[in-house]
This record gives C-alpha cells, sequence and structure tokens, in this order.
C-alpha cells in the first residue's frame, strides 16, 4: 500500500512538472520565437540571444559612423569650390551626397546654373572660410557668414560621410 502511494505521489510530481515545463516551454519559445523574428537572436539551436556588440555589427545605429575619414567636409567644399571657378560640373557634382534626400534638386540645380554660364557668380557668393556648426559620427553642418549692407547672414551647408569615409555636400 505504500509503495502505491509513493507511486502515485511521484507519478504526480511528474504530472505536474511536464506540464509547467510544458506551459514554460510554450511562453519561452513565443518570445524566442519573436525575438528570431526581429533578429534578435539566433535562428540556429541554441536559440541564443545576440549580444550587445553583436547586434551593434549586424544593426549600425548610424551609417558608416565607423569608417575612417578620407576626406574632411573643408576639403569637400575647397574641391566644390574649385570646381565653381573653374567651371568644372563633373567635379562640383562629384562633391555632392549621392545618399542626400536632396541629390536630384541639388544635381538639378548645378546643372542649370552650369548652363546658365552663373558658376562664377556662386563661386564669389560661397565665401572661403567655413565655420563648423556642429560635426558627429557621419553628418555635419558647416556654415559661412556673409555681411552686407550692415546685414549679417549664416549660411549652412550640411555634409553627409559616405561608406569610403568621404564626406559630401547634402545640402547647397
Amino acid at each position: 500500500m505504500k509503495r502505491k502511494i509513493l507511486w502515485v505521489i511521484i507519478i504526480l510530481i511528474l504530472a505536474v512538472a511536464s506540464a509547467g515545463g510544458y506551459f514554460y516551454f510554450q511562453k519561452w519559445w513565443g518570445v524566442k520565437e519573436q525575438k528570431i523574428q526581429m533578429g534578435l537572436a539566433s535562428d540556429k539551436f541554441p536559440w541564443r540571444d545576440y549580444t550587445q556588440e553583436e547586434l551593434n555589427k549586424m544593426y549600425p545605429q548610424i551609417k558608416y559612423a565607423d569608417v575612417l575619414t578620407r576626406v574632411t567636409p573643408e576639403e569637400t567644399y575647397a574641391k566644390f569650390r574649385e570646381a565653381l571657378r573653374t567651371n568644372n560640373l563633373e567635379m562640383a557634382m562629384e562633391q555632392l551626397s549621392k545618399e542626400s534626400k536632396k541629390y536630384q534638386e541639388n544635381k538639378a540645380d548645378l546643372e542649370k546654373a552650369y548652363k546658365g554660364g552663373k558658376f562664377i557668380n556662386i563661386y564669389n557668393e560661397y565665401l572661403e572660410k567655413l565655420e563648423k556648426s556642429y560635426m558627429y559620427e557621419s553628418i555635419a553642418q558647416f556654415y559661412f557668414i556673409e555681411k552686407k549692407n550692415g546685414k549679417i547672414t549664416n549660411y549652412p551647408i550640411n555634409f553627409i560621410k559616405d561608406a569610403n569615409g568621404d564626406w559630401k555636400m547634402d545640402s547647397l
């Protein structure tokens, strides 16, 4: 009789443990499945969560932040001014960021100015000395100050770093 009671207790404990394990696994697997779908966990057994370092490599938060700078914003601006001075449309276009939302607009503006023979006028408007407004890992803003008729005007120019580490103009 004692053996029967002992077996019943053991079977009940195993049944409760199995049911608890099953429900825990169902909840755990649902969460793990969501993490796998979102790319936060490996889809290979044992379905481990990625570390923060692995996530940073897989999903960089700032595009091209880890790319070393080859050409600074000041150098890009100087090349742009030189292209305007020498009436070189191709060189001027090379200084524009192709990843910019305004790329087509900037390109069209440059082509229009080139066809109208206004590069030298624009060159005279873009002053040589640039001041830094801010500069982060892959975006920057510089400006030049124009003083005319007692008025002081800031003209900002935005830059974006590309995959090669070259800073390109985002705005004209």
